[in-house]
C-alpha cells in the first residue's frame, strides 16, 4: 500500500484511522490482571514508505507497579516515535522463527566459526580441487564436539562431478586430539591402517561403510581428519561415480598447518541465578504459581536460557508438555545484525513495533491466536535488545506486561564487561 502523507488526509479518515490503529494496539496488550487504558491523545501519522508511527507516549502496556522487581535500567523516555512494522511472508511458520538467531539467518551456535571453515574450506581447495570443478565453494554446516582434549570442529562439503546428477562429500574435522577424531579402528565395520606421510607425527588411514577417512596428527597435536563419501547422505539420495583423490593430496591437505582451531573469544559469564531470580520477580504476574528451569549449566556454544513455566501447565509426570509456558527468557551472544524490519513474519505475528528508549532499538513482536496440538493456544509476544554483549529476548505469553519485558531486556547486567 502507497502511504499518504498525514496533512493530506481528511479530517473524519485521520480520526478514523487513529481509532482503529489505538483499539487494535489496546486489544492485543490486554490482559485481564495488567490492563492499564491506552492514552486515547495519540498521535498518529503515516509514513511516505507506509509504515505507521505512534507517538512514544502511547504505551502498549504500562508497568505494573505490584511487581517492582530489581531492575537495573537507566532507560529514559525518548523522544523517538514507535515504528510499526508490517508482517511480512516467509516460508514456514514454526515458533522456532521467534528467535533471534533466526533473525541474524545463522543460528549462534556456529556463527562465530563462519569465517574459520570457510578459510578450511578454501585449504581443502587448494589441495583437493584447484581448478574448482568439485567442491563446493561455500560453507552451508559445521560439525563440532567437546572431548577431553578440547573442542573439534569441521564441516561436511559437497562434492559434484560434472554430467553427474549424484553428490559426493568431503568431510573435515580438526580437534586437540584424537578423542574427537571420530576414528572408530575398534568397530569391526572399520579397516584402519598406519602409513608414514612427511611432516606427519601420526597418519592413519581407514576404510569404512564405502566411505575412506585420512587422519594426521601433527607435530602441534593437532589432529585432522578428511572423509571422502561417494555420497552426501544428509543432502542426496545419488552417489557420484567416485570422490578420484589421491592418497599424497589428502594426506597434504590434512596435515596442512593453516587447519587449526582457533581460540574461543568468549564474552563473560552471566549469573544464571540472579537472571532467573530477576525474570521471576520482574515478569511473572502476582499470585501466578511458577517455577523456573535453568538452562545456564548446559548451554552449548555461551547461549543460554532460563524458562519459567506456569505450574498449571506441566504434566503429571513434571515434564514440559510442549507448550511454551508463561515466559522463556533467551541470552544469545550478538554477533551478527538483527534485520528488524524483516523479522515481523506473518505466520507468527499480527503487528511488531521497534521502540527507541534511551537510544536503544527493542523489537516488540505482537502474537497471533494460534493452535497448539490442535488446541486454541494463547498467543505469543515477543520483545528483542540487541546489546553489545548479548541479544537477550523475552518471549511469553499475553499475561506478561510488554513494558516490564522492554525493562528486562534493557537491564545493564545482561550486558556483562569482560
Amino acid at each position: 500500500m502507497t502511504g499518504i502523507p498525514e496533512r493530506s488526509l481528511r479530517p473524519h479518515v485521520k480520526a478514523r484511522r487513529e481509532a482503529e490503529l489505538m483499539q487494535a494496539i489496546s486489544q492485543e496488550s490486554r490482559t485481564k490482571r495488567w490492563m492499564v487504558p491506552v492514552a486515547a491523545a495519540a498521535a498518529v501519522a503515516v509514513t511516505a514508505a507506509g509504515g505507521v508511527v505512534v507517538a512514544q507516549r502511547t504505551s502498549l502496556l504500562s508497568s505494573d507497579k505490584q511487581i517492582a522487581g530489581p531492575l537495573e535500567t537507566s532507560a529514559k523516555p525518548s523522544p523517538v516515535p514507535d515504528r510499526v512494522v508490517g508482517p511480512v511472508k516467509v516460508p514456514g511458520g514454526d515458533v522456532t522463527v521467534l528467535w533471534p538467531a533466526a533473525f541474524n539467518g545463522n543460528g549462534v551456535a556456529w556463527s562465530r566459526d563462519i569465517p574459520v571453515l570457510q578459510k578450511y574450506r578454501d585449504v581443502l581447495a587448494e589441495h583437493l580441487d584447484p581448478t574448482g570443478e568439485h567442491l563446493e565453494k561455500a560453507v552451508s554446516n559445521m560439525q563440532s564436539g567437546d572431548a577431553g582434549s578440547g573442542r573439534t570442529i569441521g564441516t561436511k562439503l559437497g562434492w559434484t562431478v560434472e554430467g553427474e546428477d549424484g553428490l559426493g562429500m568431503v568431510q573435515l574435522a580438526v580437534g586437540p586430539g584424537w578423542d574427537g577424531a571420530g576414528l572408530l579402528c575398534d568397530d569391526p565395520g572399520w579397516t584402519c591402517e598406519g602409513v608414514n606421510h612427511p611432516g606427519a607425527k601420526v597418519a592413519r588411514i581407514a576404510t569404512h561403510g564405502g566411505a575412506r577417512t585420512y587422519a594426521v596428527e601433527r607435530s602441534d597435536g593437532t589432529v585432522v581428519t578428511i572423509t571422502l563419501d561417494s555420497l552426501f547422505g544428509n543432502n542426496s539420495t545419488i552417489p557420484v561415480s567416485d570422490v578420484d583423490l589421491g592418497e599424497k593430496e589428502v594426506m597434504a591437505a590434512a596435515a596442512d598447518p593453516r587447519l587449526v582451531v582457533p581460540e574461543l573469544d568468549l564474552p563473560p559469564d552471566v549469573d544464571a541465578k540472579e537472571l532467573g531470580r530477576t525474570a521471576l520477580e520482574a515478569l511473572v504476574p502476582p499470585g501466578t504459581p511458577a517455577k523456573w528451569y535453568d538452562g545456564m549449566p548446559t548451554r552449548f556454544d555461551h547461549e543460554g536460557s532460563v524458562v519459567l513455566t506456569d505450574v498449571k501447565k506441566d504434566m503429571a509426570n513434571g515434564s514440559s508438555s510442549g507448550e511454551p509456558g508463561l515466559v522463556d527468557v533467551r541470552l544469545e551472544e550478538t554477533l551478527s545484525p538483527i534485520q528488524m524490519d524483516k523479522a515481523c513474519h506473518r505466520a507468527v505475528y499480527k503487528r511488531c513495533i521497534i521502540r527507541t528508549v534511551d537510544g536503544n532499538e527493542v523489537f516488540i513482536g505482537l502474537g497471533k491466536k494460534r493452535r497448539w496440538m490442535g488446541k486454541p493456544a494463547a498467543p505469543v509476544n515477543l520483545v528483542v535488545f540487541q546489546g553489545p554483549v548479548y541479544t537477550v529476548s523475552v518471549y511469553g505469553d499475553g499475561a506478561i506486561p510488554v513494558d516490564r519485558a522492554i525493562d528486562f531486556v534493557l537491564d545493564q547486567r545482561w550486558q556483562p564487561k569482560g
